[in-house]
């Protein structure tokens, strides 16, 4: 076992999961990192980039229904959807379950993934198939590929938008990227971004509320991701129409979800229920009281 292997088998041990029958399906080189796929018997698959994990196939719901259908649910009707990374296609996946949605863009800066993925995952093949369905490989936090389209929801299933913003203050340009990401929106349009890394790291969340300002109205949740250490991290919601997204929303204004409410059977997710909107909006006293501005002493 390399210490990839080792790296994975620690990681599930303290989950409490064996890994005796882990599997290894594929290895192969991306354009940036090393691409392996494992295969456990009631996990499904394991997707490691480098010796990172980025997905285990069983618990993707826990992430990315949320990441998906809270934007929506904020959207009256989703027809045009951008996704920045992703390129597993598990976000692209989620958009495409909608009947309104014409286009789906995913921007990726590495082929071999979903090619990989592609060979392996139902919901891949099926996204390729999907005539809605565009991929483009490039990097995705360029601002090239999509200039001038606008979005009903963009995805921000890549990395965290801090260190895009940090890098390019490194090379001394003028670029903000949460700025960019506004101007993508239609005029209901919905931007998701999951604040990296720890729901305990006040810092990470107080300067992305503060990076956007008073450009939009913010609703936050709270998002289960076990492949990354802290599990729970905090999905920012974000707008151009401060009308619509509400932190105190009650039912979804998605016409579609409002259909998966009144005939749950229709709901083509596994995790997310429209219904329950209010939990998934829920925020502990920690998270309120860090975006509480605090009272100057006299």
């Amino acid at each position: 076992m390399d210490r990839t292997e080792n790296t994975i088998s620690h990681f599930f041990e303290g989950l409490g999961v064996s890994l005796g029958r882990l599997k290894l399906v594929e290895s192969r080189h991306g354009a940036h990192r090393r691409i392996r796929l494992f295969r456990h018997p009631e996990l499904g698959n394991v997707f490691v980039l480098g010796n990172e994990i980025q997905h285990v196939e069983a618990w993707a719901p826990l992430y990315h229904e949320p990441l998906v259908h809270l934007a929506a649910a904020f959207v009256p009707e989703v027809k045009d959807v951008l996704i920045l990374g992703g390129g597993t296609l598990f976000a692209a996946a989620e958009a495409l379950k909608y009947r309104s949605v014409r286009k789906v863009i995913l921007v990726d800066h590495d082929p071999e993934v979903t090619k990989t993925v592609a060979r392996y995952y139902r919901h891949a093949k099926q996204c390729l198939r999907d005539e809605r369905f565009q991929l483009l490989a490039r990097d995705a936090y360029d601002g090239g590929g999509t200039a001038g389209s606008k979005f009903d929801l963009v995805l921000n299933d890549g990395i965290d938008l801090l260190e895009v913003n940090h890098r390019q203050k490194s090379k001394h340009a003028m670029r903000d990227i949460f700025s960019e990401l506004r101007v993508s929106l239609a005029p209901e349009g919905v931007c998701a971004d999951v604040i990296q890394r720890h729901l305990f790291e006040r810092h990470r969340i107080v300067r992305t509320i503060n990076r956007l300002g008073g450009r939009a109205r913010v609703a936050l949740s709270l998002v289960l991701l076990p492949e990354y250490h802290g599990v729970l991290h905090v999905l920012s919601l974000w707008g151009r129409n401060t009308s619509l997204v509400s932190q105190h929303a009650t039912r979804p204004i998605n016409k579609e979800q409002a259909g998966w409410m009144r005939n749950p059977a229709r709901s083509p997710c596994a995790y997310y229920a429209p219904g329950f909107l209010p939990y998934y909006l829920y925020l502990p006293r920690y998270v309120r009281e860090a975006l509480t501005p605090r009272k100057r002493a006299p």
